[in-house]
């Protein structure tokens, strides 16, 4: 891509939590000398008003509305596909996309596993926490990679945290998430009664990351040890952006698209939550573009 004068890149998630994602990367790109036009495009592979992914028992299903909502983003010709999602990076791999695409495509979960790997290799007596929604921690992706990297199962807890996405999604900011993340924080502390001085929360879903002041407090208070964050939408971030060369000022366009509405009291929550790390990324929300014929449904 180095040698290209434009490019385009999608960032996708099934709700607003990879905005986050798309945000750093716009922030970055800014002072990049390497392109003259840069276009983000992020999309949002929510299927329906009230029914996300989880409402999908059937894993063929999931897998095949997201194969639909990936032939969509296609059709934008991006350079560069990042699925800034833990549910969708796990269901991605059994999508007829990934057999036949010549799109690079990266998830999120590798992040999460390498942030993981890297902290507890550091600190021996360490512990984990995975925080997930509960398809992500069902799939058992992160741990299974952790182990067969030689990390202790034992050092590794999982939480499947019901609900809370979407509640981060629709109000941030509400009494309701703080009590779920502490309800989540507390079971989470019951597997860690052996663990060393200090307990690495891994937030292997995008939304959990606006969060993660509230996860950090939660669980120190539960545990009573020392607790870092983990956040893989900063390595996504991270990994998209490594290349920049500083000094330029591309012309960056951004759009937001989705199949589902957005209230505009979420809207304004996450104007508060990134407004100062890219002003251009909420002026696009704001203005995002509503299709309900983004991407189709059908099972058939």
């Amino acid at each position: 891509m180095s040698d290209k004068k434009q490019i385009t890149l999608l960032v996708t998630d099934s709700g607003l939590g990879g905005l986050s994602v798309c945000a750093g990367m716009a922030a970055r790109f800014a002072n990049d000398a390497r392109y003259e036009r840069i276009h983000l495009v992020y999309f949002n592979a929510w299927p329906e008003q009230d029914r996300g992914y989880r409402h999908y028992p059937d894993p063929a299903d999931r897998s095949k509305v997201f194969d639909n909502a990936l032939a969509a983003m296609a059709k934008y010709t991006p350079d560069h596909i990042y699925i800034a999602c833990n549910t969708l990076s796990v269901i991605y791999p059994f999508t007829r996309f990934a057999k036949k695409t010549t799109i690079p495509v990266t998830g999120i979960v590798d992040h999460g596993v390498q942030m993981i790997y890297n902290a507890l290799s550091r600190d021996v007596s360490a512990r984990a926490v995975i925080f997930a929604t509960p398809i992500t921690i069902h799939e058992n992706k992160h741990k299974t990679a952790l182990v067969e990297q030689g990390i202790d199962p034992e050092r590794i807890i999982t939480q499947g945290c019901l609900a809370l996405a979407g509640k981060i999604e629709r109000a941030p900011f509400s009494n309701e998430v703080k009590t779920l993340i502490d309800e989540n924080a507390a079971q989470a502390a019951q597997n860690l009664k052996n663990a060393g001085a200090t307990v690495y929360a891994a937030l292997c879903c995008t939304h959990f990351g606006y969060c993660k002041d509230i996860f950090k407090d939660a669980l120190a208070r539960h545990t009573d040890k020392k607790v870092e964050i983990l956040n893989p939408n900063q390595a996504m971030i991270d990994e998209a952006c490594r290349e920049i060369v500083p000094g330029g000022s591309p012309q960056i366009s951004i759009d937001i698209v989705s199949r589902v509405t957005w209230e505009p009291a979420g809207i304004e929550a996450y104007d508060r939550l990134l407004s100062t790390v890219s002003p251009d990324v909420v002026d696009a929300l704001k203005n995002y573009r509503l299709d309900g014929q983004l991407f189709s449904i059908e099972l058939e």
